[in-house]
């Protein structure tokens, strides 16, 4: 009960913007959701380097997917599948390395919905249920299953479906409170929880517009009013606004930024990602009010200088942390896995990890 956990968004849930969120309290963490067919075949690297397990795909050679042991039992991994089959090959892979594995069915966007993903599973209740079996049929019975969904049309629409998820081994459910042609901008049915949180006896968890400490606390505030009781919550862009959001006692604002930048260093993020959440972090949003300068500079400037740094030593340099010269060969850059010896090498020039060199990429 009051769970409170980060919600899956594509580039914004990577290991270090996690464990950020873990640190101040958040129950669990959703990774960004991954594809089957990219995660099957990837190769499980363990990246000594960094301390994390990297799965790589050999055919593009960049990780697909980066955890580490400090999020081991906090962190579930979100599958985008419209395939019983592919669903339990890719979960299989990566199991082990995760708390649970949980099914996008509330993504809108044209590539999922096209591929039978997504949003698109709402209109087939079979598909999702053979999904969802065979899920909990093939993984260990300590690794969760669980999905992600948005509302249907009618409510009644809505608590069928959230049965055939409870019926199919779903063991909780995390309901956006948007319909699927409804977008970010508009706001979210807070008032549609009070007649979805009972339909079945798993637990049920209550994603979107929690955007601020105060919104959190208010939705309680509103559930009590109306005498529902959903098992938690799930928080997307107030998270990756402000990491800090999960804790009663945040830092200042250029300690929570500054502490993301050295999770990103420390858990080898690209430079390009971790500049694009830096970016959102600076930006804010709906509720969130940043300063208007950060380290004594205008943030209209500051933000510029951001945009044009090119590496990870060039984000720390703006961000007054240090950078150590010792990291591995293209360390915090896409090709990082670029020399990687895979298996269908010579298996003499196999090792673990790329090669260190001192020289930092630009």
């Amino acid at each position: 009960r009051d769970v409170e956990v980060l919600a899956p968004m594509v580039r914004g849930s990577t290991l270090p913007l996690r464990l950020e969120c873990l640190r101040y309290g958040a129950s669990l963490v959703w990774g960004e959701e991954i594809i089957d067919r990219k995660l099957i075949g990837a190769l499980r690297v363990e990246n000594s380097a960094f301390g994390c397990i990297d799965y790589v795909s050999p055919r593009e050679k960049v990780s697909v997917f980066s955890t580490c042991a400090e999020e081991t039992k906090k962190v579930i991994f979100q599958l985008g599948t419209a395939s019983a089959h592919l669903a339990v090959e890719a979960a299989q892979l990566v199991c082990n390395d995760v708390s649970g594995i949980d099914v996008n069915m509330g993504c809108p966007k044209s590539f999922s919905v096209k591929g039978g993903m997504g949003a698109a599973l709402l209109d087939k209740p079979e598909v999702v249920a053979e999904i969802l079996t065979s899920l909990r049929r093939a993984l260990p019975s300590e690794k969760s299953v669980t999905c992600k969904i948005r509302m249907l049309p009618s409510t009644e629409k809505t608590r069928d479906f959230m049965r055939v998820c409870e019926k199919s081994g779903a063991e909780a459910i995390t309901v956006h409170m948007r319909l699927r042609e409804e977008r970010p901008a508009e706001p979210a049915h807070w008032d549609e929880m009070e007649r979805l949180w009972d339909a079945v006896q798993v637990p049920v968890l209550a994603n979107g517009d929690f955007f601020s400490r105060h919104q959190i606390d208010e939705f309680w505030k509103h559930c009590k009013e109306k005498g529902c009781r959903p098992s938690g919550v799930m928080i997307a862009r107030g998270a990756l606004w402000n990491p800090s959001i999960f804790s009663r006692e945040p830092p200042a604002f250029d300690e929570m930024v500054r502490s993301y930048v050295r999770s990103a260093v420390a858990t080898n993020s690209t430079y390009q990602n971790t500049k694009w959440v830096l970016s959102q972090m600076l930006a804010g949003g709906t509720g969130v009010t940043v300063p208007t300068s950060f380290n004594g500079i205008n943030m209209k400037t500051f933000n510029r200088e951001l945009s044009a740094t090119k590496s990870m030593a060039h984000i720390c340099t703006a961000f007054g942390e240090p950078f150590e010269p010792t990291y591995p060969n293209r360390a915090h850059t896409t090709v990082f896995y670029k020399d990687f010896p895979f298996p269908e090498e010579d298996p003499q020039k196999r090792s673990r990890l790329p090669p260190v060199d001192a020289e930092i990429e630009s």
